[in-house]
């Protein structure tokens, strides 16, 4: 009897694993504005910076954040169905730690990387969807707010929380003996987390 108990407890348990997973859905799960969008052209992303290398370094990042997703496939513009359309628009820092005894001098900085976004019609140029802060969906490119985040954080009148518009991407970038070697590690890191946002925006809705 004892045997028999035990012989059912697994299959007790697969059932109750099984039905806790009844409302988890695999596959796409992209936003209603882009369901029949599938190929996505990547270009360039503008860059409004004086870092002459951020815009391959972004748009690497998201072109590799893009393929691995698996939400959409990255193609050229022949055979598109929307085009991402990406603008760098300013590098922000500010000390995160001074140097002990001296608090001119910092030995961490938070970096952060303002990124516009959205997508178009590869045919028409026309902008897909809206942009998250336009209730009108007039679709409208108003001017964007752009205050500093506060203790590290992108405040909520500054990101669209879905569709598209503006990413923040954030990291910390230790200052030490070779200054140039520390940013270029910390503006590399900074592009994956604006793409990993951008693409999550794309994919997700959020």
């Amino acid at each position: 009897m004892k045997s028999r108990i035990f012989s059912l407890f697994p299959l007790a348990l697969a059932g109750l694993f099984f039905s806790g997973c009844a409302g988890y859905q695999l596959g796409e799960l992209k936003p209603g504005t882009y369901l029949g969008i599938e190929k996505i052209h990547v270009p360039p992303f503008k860059n409004l910076t004086l870092e002459p290398r951020l815009s391959s370094l972004v748009t690497n990042a998201v072109l590799t954040e893009l393929q691995a997703d698996g939400t959409y496939q990255a193609a050229t513009r022949e055979n598109c169905d929307a085009v991402l359309v990406g603008t760098i628009r300013e590098i922000r820092k500010r000390q995160l730690r001074a140097v002990r005894t001296d608090t001119l001098r910092s030995r961490e900085l938070s970096l952060y990387l303002y990124v516009d976004f959205h997508l178009e019609d590869p045919t028409t140029g026309q902008r897909i969807g809206k942009r998250g802060d336009d209730e009108n969906g007039d679709g409208s490119d108003d001017e964007v707010d752009s205050e500093e985040p506060v203790d590290g954080k992108a405040g909520e009148d500054v990101v669209y929380g879905a569709r598209q518009g503006l990413v923040i991407g954030e990291t910390i970038q230790f200052v030490d003996a070779s200054y140039q070697v520390g940013e270029r590690s910390a503006l590399s890191v900074v592009s994956e987390d604006v793409a990993d946002k951008l693409i999550s925006q794309l994919a997700n809705g959020w």
